[in-house]
């Protein structure tokens, strides 16, 4: 295994981890409101600007919201969060989605193995518990899918990657009756994302992007028999 030196952790990376305990641990909870930022910036010890880059960054991951005139308060969960495209992909369409992840999702993986923290972590080794409750319901699936790659990209730290994701798996969610149905993966992706939860565990970015590649490469094979057996019958 190749050595990865990490880059150290920016002043905000730090506040959004500490406010991502709060809300994990159940100090803050879905709608209450934010501390006040000079109440934060004491307890956190760091500057305003820092802090309100942190705040940024929360809102892109979906975890706090902005109301005019009230504050930031803890974004309430909202059931049609990953459904909010009202696009339905044609079948030429999910490939081309799907052949766009081959190129990106490696590299956010190899990003996640560099950078996820103690957190990221721990939330990932959550959803995997959760998602082998149910491997048998379509919707749970997809949900958790969705949930796996989104929290790769939050572990790797750059919050365009988790637009590019969210932006991505919208798409997906909107078809996702179809998609999942095509798959019909079951046991083997939760196997895949195991295996890609161990290659961050032991900080292998190498071997991340690797397991990442084979399992979008295995995912856009699937659909593309699938699809061609349909078009034969």
């Amino acid at each position: 295994m190749t050595e990865t030196i990490n880059k150290p952790a920016k002043i905000y990376e730090l506040v959004v981890e500490k406010i991502k305990v709060l809300i994990s641990n159940g100090d803050l909870n879905q709608g209450d409101p934010i501390p006040p930022e000079r109440q934060l910036i004491e307890e956190f010890g760091v500057s305003r600007s820092s802090l309100r880059e942190a705040f940024k960054v929360l809102e892109s991951l979906g975890l706090i919201e902005s109301i005019p005139g009230k504050g930031r308060f803890v974004r309430k969960a909202r059931k049609t969060d990953c459904f909010t495209s009202n696009v339905q992909l044609e079948d030429e369409a999910i490939l081309e989605l799907v052949e766009a992840r081959k190129i990106i999702e490696p590299l956010i993986a190899s990003e996640a193995a560099k950078h996820a923290s103690p957190g990221d972590m721990a939330r990932i080794r959550r959803l995997l518990n959760t998602t082998a409750e149910d491997v048998e319901s379509l919707q749970h699936r997809a949900e958790c899918d969705y949930s796996f790659h989104l929290l790769l990209a939050e572990a790797a730290h750059n919050f365009v990657f988790v637009n590019i994701i969210k932006m991505t798996f919208n798409l997906i969610m909107a078809t996702h009756q179809r998609i999942y149905t095509l798959l019909d993966d079951k046991e083997i992706f939760l196997k895949e994302h195991q295996g890609l939860y161990d290659s961050l565990i032991s900080r292998n970015p190498e071997k991340a992007a690797q397991l990442m590649s084979s399992h979008v490469t295995r995912v856009y094979k699937t659909l593309l028999d699938a699809l061609a057996y349909e078009s034969d019958q």
